[in-house]
């Protein structure tokens, strides 16, 4: 399957803007980045969660990510699998990390990035790190 690059883009462009929110823990800007109805697909136990804002996104993340001492966030590679004009599947590595740069874990998730009149965000994703 040929992948649209222009497409690819635009959602490389939204992980980026996903990531540098969540690192700066802003909720607006967090919420920029989001189409709703969103999703998450936990990997414990495979529970989905519906975030219906950003301040619910961002307090579930930072709940899960507390006790690990979580500073921030990496992404090393990410790469379009899924292209149709309106939407990418993005297969996405990163890690995460304490404020002294160790490593608390690397991690695997498939992001669904979508245009909604004129706009492009992460409307779902699944993983080992969501």
């Amino acid at each position: 399957m040929k992948i649209d690059q222009t497409v690819a883009k635009k959602a490389y462009d939204v992980v980026d803007a996903y990531i540098a929110a969540i690192n700066a823990g802003d909720g607006d800007a967090v919420r920029e980045t989001l189409n709703f109805p969103h999703f998450r697909i936990g990997a414990k136990g495979g529970g989905i969660h519906y975030p219906d804002n950003s301040a619910d996104h961002l307090g579930n993340f930072r709940s899960r990510t507390s006790a690990d001492s979580w500073h921030r966030s990496v992404v090393d590679d990410m790469e379009a699998i899924y292209t149709i004009p309106t939407k990418a599947h993005v297969s996405v590595n990163f890690r995460r990390l304490r404020a002294d740069g160790s490593v608390i874990g690397a991690y695997h998730s498939l992001y669904i990035i979508t245009e909604i009149d004129g706009h492009w965000g992460l409307q779902g994703g699944s993983g080992d790190g969501t």
